[in-house]
């Protein structure tokens, strides 16, 4: 089975998958509720179904194609590389060219080693590359093509906002040295964070309060998935505390002990305690911050 099916069914059959599909969407709503100052009209719940397509279907897979796939296993391949068909082979020794060579190329001359190059190339794609992520490279291309699809409709900045999800996923890949392990921790953060911005600019532009709170819960969420103790617990805290510090600024005294609430049953449980169980647990617990926060707003 390809390594990107094996990822993405993992992702789909694990404990802690419900909140790591569940909460960027929610996030995209929360951010139309930050946004919505007036009634939603027919129009604004069109654009908002298209935005919840967006980040689950488009982004979603994007995400999960370019960080869940090992692309560093072919790219290693492709330096030893070294690769002659018997039939090439004859044909070489009997005084031809090899199928990618250019006319009247001298032995020997860089056109005639371009065209080695070439054949070695189209051997290591053909035999290497395309079995191993080929699958991965399709989902990346639907997931990309959707996004742009649907981003044109709903008007430029989601368009920026794919172009942002699309490096970040890359800078992710890169990160995690490009095996396919980067931890769900980086994607929940990337896609709740775009997810909130999605879901305000489908109503209105972007704000500077609504944007700072997609920043503190994407730092409440970023460590929830592959995080353990100490870490997990200070960036789950750290995204609480700016969200409540940013009430504090405009004026919303009344909804801070309640986020404060909402904070505290994650750190009364056992630090040593698995994380996928511990989000499994707590999603619920943030996704009831991130509406009471957009609610405040």
């Amino acid at each position: 089975m390809n390594p990107h099916t094996r990822k993405l069914l993992r992702l789909s059959t694990h404990s802690g998958s419900p909140p790591v599909w569940f909460l960027p969407l929610w996030a995209t709503v929360c951010g139309a509720v930050a946004a919505a100052a007036d009634p939603p009209t027919l129009n604004d719940v069109a654009r908002l179904i298209m935005a919840l397509f967006l980040v689950e279907l488009g982004w979603g897979e994007l995400w999960l194609a370019l960080t869940a796939t090992d692309w560093a296993t072919p790219l290693d391949r492709w330096q030893q590389w070294n690769y002659e068909s018997p039939r090439s082979s004859a044909h070489d020794a009997a005084g031809g060219r090899n199928r990618f060579a250019f006319p009247y190329a001298r032995p020997g001359s860089p056109a005639d080693r371009l065209g080695r190059w070439l054949a070695q190339l189209t051997s290591w794609g053909r035999m290497v590359f395309l079995p191993l992520v080929g699958p991965a490279l399709g989902s990346a291309l639907v997931g990309l093509l959707l996004s742009l699809a649907l981003s044109a409709v709903l008007g430029r900045d989601f368009l920026l906002l794919t172009l942002g999800i699309l490096a970040s996923a890359q800078l992710v890949a890169l990160a995690s040295g490009g095996r396919g392990e980067a931890g769900p921790g980086a994607a929940l953060a990337f896609r709740i964070g775009l997810g909130w911005l999605a879901g305000h600019l489908t109503f209105a532009p972007l704000a500077l309060p609504s944007a700072a709170l997609a920043g503190t819960f994407s730092m409440a969420a970023s460590g929830a998935e592959d995080s353990l103790g100490r870490r997990r617990r200070a960036l789950w805290v750290g995204g609480y505390l700016g969200g409540m510090l940013l009430l504090m600024v405009l004026h919303r005294p009344l909804a801070v002990p309640f986020l404060a609430f909402l904070a505290l049953p994650p750190l009364l449980t056992d630090p040593a305690e698995g994380s996928p169980g511990w989000l499994r647990r707590y999603g619920v617990w943030l996704a009831a911050a991130m509406m009471l926060a957009a609610l405040a707003v």
